[in-house]
């Protein structure tokens, strides 16, 4: 493919070549135009998981200087493609035996103040594969993009990645971060509960809701990754109104998810209609069950 850009963009999510939710549906909608902007300098980061059915090894170019660099630093990875339209170039990056957890996790609270401590495991994996990913990313940036004089961005969607977003900011701060949230962990926890967090927003503090729902270290760590990044997205107005109160950073872009947001509803100015149709789905599945 006919490379267009003189940069390299690095995206890293939990979600790719791994169909687990939304955010798999927004990637891989963006990756044709990606692709097309970007060509061979796009390449995406995901967690190996063994299990990834859409995603097929390659021997290519960078693969294999890339490859011998990541095995000296103990990081297991594979190289290839996401077959999905676009097939744009992806790195599996294994993570398990990488890292004494503790460590890592004293290192992050040491220089970014993340409150890890309450964490258990579905906060330690994310935190140890985006780490390791920045160290791939890294590792890439000085053998393919930095001997050219180019320059590089990477993006990280959401607080799984975060860790990478913060390790890549220490080591190899010439590149440039981008940190998207798609809604924050807080406010996802909070409608979970039956709270309208749009209109109770100005009532609640952050920390005190983190800590009765047991999510302190996942918020901590998205607080840190909006603060520290070069630049902070997220998709939507009223995903930008929860990340100023809940982050304390206003996002600087936001990037609507292809969707035709001149037809959508303010769902922030009038809660009535909402709260009517969540009323009427609760007991209509009340009924059922």
């Amino acid at each position: 493919m006919e490379q267009t850009c003189d940069h390299y963009l690095f995206e890293v999510s939990w979600e790719v070549c791994n169909k687990v939710g939304g955010i798999y549906t927004v990637i891989t909608s963006k990756i044709p135009e990606a692709t097309s902007a970007y060509g061979e300098n796009y390449i995406l980061l995901g967690p190996d998981l063994k299990t990834n059915p859409e995603f097929e090894e390659t021997d290519e170019e960078p693969w294999s200087r890339i490859r011998e660099a990541v095995a000296i630093k103990e990081i297991p990875c594979r190289f290839g493609r996401w077959k999905i339209p676009g097939e744009p170039k992806a790195i599996l990056v294994s993570f398990g035996k990488k890292y004494d957890k503790d460590q890592l996790l004293f290192r992050i609270w040491e220089d970014y103040g993340v409150d890890s401590i309450a964490g258990g495991w579905d906060y330690v994996e994310p935190v140890m594969f985006s780490y390791a990913a920045s160290e791939v990313i890294e590792t890439a940036y000085n053998l393919i993009v930095k001997p050219r004089g180019m320059v590089a961005v990477a993006q990280f969607h959401e607080w799984m990645t975060g860790a990478g977003l913060l390790g890549l900011k220490k080591r190899a701060p010439e590149i440039g971060t981008v940190f998207t949230t798609h809604a924050t962990i807080l406010g996802r926890t909070l409608a979970s509960n039956g709270m309208d967090i749009y209109t109770a927003m100005e009532h609640i503090v952050p920390q005190r809701e983190a800590s009765a729902h047991n999510i302190t270290a996942k918020c901590s760590m998205e607080t840190a990754s909006a603060r520290e990044a070069d630049c902070f997205t997220t998709v939507s107005e009223i995903t930008a109104r929860e990340a100023k109160s809940f982050l304390g950073r206003q996002p600087d872009i936001i990037t609507p998810n292809g969707l035709d947001i001149e037809n959508i509803p303010d769902l922030a100015a009038d809660r009535v209609p909402a709260l009517n149709s969540r009323n009427e789905l609760l007991a209509a599945a009340g009924r059922f069950l």
